[in-house]
């Protein structure tokens, strides 16, 4: 290379040098300065979060916690761990004196961003405190919101504060200005609510669109009211669904808060008032063959009658006595009715042989002795007495027959002395044939089991006692209750078809105590018949309230019906002629009322629907769920409200 070749070489090398010289160095430069004071920010930032989350306890807090892993501080600045060497109540100290001084430090370099942090952590418990805030009453939320206010102050003064006097003062002056903030918040979250909804409801109203927001805050705000929750009322109504009572809605499972809201639909016509009123009204109408249909049920009738079942009985006992007789004279011994002939001879005995016309008993008495004994015997016989079983029964049955009639004549002394022949009689044949004993056993038995049909009905009669029936029933057979319980049951039906009245409650008669205590006693399934006829009583209340009473109401609605729009727009012009302007106001506040607070037509019916749902978990389900969520969120923004306005107001 030649000399000026090696210079021009270095010139070029020279020049290269400068411009790499020139040129920026490449990767990212950082601002050291600017990333520790950030790191400061966020550190204190995050200290203050710590401390508002704790409501100021995080040094009393975090002290514990690492007294108990055994920390104890170094005086670098470092930390031993799990050194139990020393009290704990020294660690305690040491490592809350070391996390209260590290915040001082912090709070000092940036209170801009702790007070930030601070506010934002305080946040946490007053929003986990949101779901407590709801009372049952508008008051009581008010109440419970001056409460949790006064609380979550008094928490936060006392956990800033340095020593005993210092937290009482901070802690008493935090609780008031947490009252006040508390007690304004749910007014001024309220308020935003109400503007949201002065704004909303009309446009509902006007477009005649359901209102669903507000078909839920009623729905929801009913069961609230009602005092059960939404599995209770479905409970309720699937119960009465599987025991034959599905028309008991969703109104009826609700009580009387339930009833109240059916009534002002009702009475407020329209169509979701025409649609709970016609099935109030049907439902009614049919009350009278449901409670039949229960009674009858529940006393075992099965669709017959005491007539129809004692005539039954009756057959049923004649049949069976017929051939167990029949058997009994096959193997018969003669029949000894000498005691028989001596009640006869003790009342009449006197007066045979002599010109004494007896009475009508006495010569009744005197036609059957002449037919079981002899008056004339022979020389040295002292008696002649009849022993042929057949006849001797045939003797008895007359006998009875005579009873019968005597009763149904009203001559209950001659039934009575007759009955004592009947007795001697049936006792006579007893001891002559085993066989007729067993029938007369169960004669007498079947015999029973058909009187106790009319005991039954007898026992509910209103002046019995229920004591006296219940254990009249409890000390009869098992046949004998089963008759009983119908002869009970169709007084009891009688007493319904004798109801004619459309309106009455066909089910009060069973509400009594008395009817209940024999109820319990006697019905086939007791809870079953009390669950019903209970029910029937619920679902005439609901009715009642919403269709019974004054009809004014409904008279003026009928009214407004036949030509609400023109009946206003006359009435305004007409008040607006004669200068009442007050009344002018009235007519046009009541006309445009139902498109202001968005309760139109579509609304109500959702409503009324809701009401007489057979699913309430369906019908009823989203708009809780709906209401509960919206409730949640009120709460929440009023608990913010509450810790902001207590921080402004110098709270933490």
């Amino acid at each position: 290379m030649t000399p000026e070749e090696r210079r021009a070489d270095l010139r070029r090398r020279q020049l290269a040098a400068r411009i790499r010289a020139s040129d920026p160095q490449g990767g990212v430069s950082t601002n050291s300065q600017a990333v520790d004071e950030f790191k400061q920010k966020t550190r204190a930032m995050f200290a203050g979060a710590q401390n508002g989350a704790t409501m100021g306890f995080v040094d009393e807090g975090l002290g514990a916690l690492s007294a108990a892993l055994g920390a104890v501080p170094r005086e670098d600045g470092g930390t031993d761990v799990f050194d139990y060497s020393g009290s704990f109540s020294d660690r305690y100290a040491a490592n809350r004196d070391r996390v209260r001084a590290d915040h001082q430090r912090r709070q000092q370099a940036e209170p801009t961003m702790y007070t930030a942090g601070q506010v934002a952590g305080a946040t946490v418990p007053a929003l986990a405190a949101a779901p407590l805030a709801t009372g049952a009453t508008p008051m009581g939320t008010f109440a419970r919101s001056v409460g949790l206010g006064g609380a979550e102050g008094a928490l936060h003064g006392a956990g800033n504060g340095e020593g005993m006097a210092d937290r009482a003062t901070g802690a008493l002056q935090n609780a008031f200005l947490g009252s006040l903030a508390g007690g304004a918040a749910p007014a001024a979250i309220g308020s935003v609510n109400k503007l949201w909804r002065m704004t909303s409801d009309p446009a509902f109203g006007a477009l005649n669109i359901g209102n669903t927001a507000r078909a839920n805050r009623s729905i929801a705000d009913t069961v609230r009211k009602s005092g059960k929750s939404l599995d209770d009322i479905a409970q309720d109504v699937a119960e009465a669904a599987a025991q034959g009572q599905p028309e008991f809605r969703a109104m009826d499972a609700m009580g009387i808060t339930g009833q109240r809201r059916a009534s002002g639909l009702a009475r407020g016509g329209g169509d979701a008032g025409d649609e709970i009123a016609e099935y109030l009204a049907q439902r009614q109408l049919d009350q009278g063959d449901r409670v039949a249909g229960f009674v009858d049920e529940g006393f075992g009738l099965n669709g017959s009658s005491a007539a129809k079942t004692r005539d039954s009985l009756t057959q049923s006992r004649d049949a069976t006595a017929d051939q167990a007789y029949a058997a009994a004279r096959g193997n018969s011994a003669p029949v000894d009715v000498r005691d028989a002939v001596g009640i006869i001879d003790a009342r009449i005995g006197g007066m045979q042989g002599v010109d004494i016309a007896g009475d009508s008993i006495d010569g009744r008495l005197q036609s059957f002795r002449r037919r079981l004994a002899a008056n004339d015997t022979p020389e040295g016989v002292d008696s002649i007495e009849l022993s042929d079983f057949d006849r001797v029964l045939g003797v008895k049955e007359d006998v009875q027959d005579a009873i019968g009639a005597a009763v149904r004549a009203g001559r209950g002394n001659e039934a009575r002395e007759l009955g004592k022949l009947a007795d001697a009689l049936d006792g006579a044949l007893e001891d002559a044939s085993d066989g007729y004993r067993v029938a007369n056993d169960g004669f007498r038995e079947a015999s029973r089991v058909i009187d106790a049909v009319d005991q039954g009905a007898d026992m509910m009669r209103p002046g019995r006692r229920a004591i006296d029936t219940t254990s009249e029933f409890g000390a009869m057979t098992p046949a004998q209750q089963n008759a009983a319980r119908i002869g009970y049951g169709d007084r009891a039906l009688a007493q319904i078809e004798a109801n004619r009245a459309p309106t009455s409650n066909k089910a009060r008669p069973f509400q009594s105590t008395k009817a209940q205590t024999e109820a319990d006693a006697m019905a086939i399934d007791p809870r079953l018949f009390r669950d019903r006829m209970a029910r029937e009583t619920t679902m005439w209340e609901t009715q009642n309230k919403a269709l019974g009473g004054s009809r004014t109401a409904d008279n003026l609605e009928d009214m407004n019906n036949a030509g609400q729009i023109a009946q206003q727009a006359t009435g305004i012009g007409g008040s607006l002629a004669t200068g009442n302007v007050g009344h002018a106001i009235a007519n046009t506040v009541q006309a445009i009322a139902p498109t202001l607070t968005g309760q139109n037509e579509a609304t109500r019916l959702l409503m009324a629907r809701a009401l007489m749902s057979q699913d309430p978990r369906q019908a009823m389900g989203k708009a809780i769920q709906t209401q509960g969520t919206e409730l949640l969120r009120r709460r929440m923004l009023e608990a913010l409200l509450r810790n902001a306005g207590r921080n402004q107001a110098g709270g933490i």
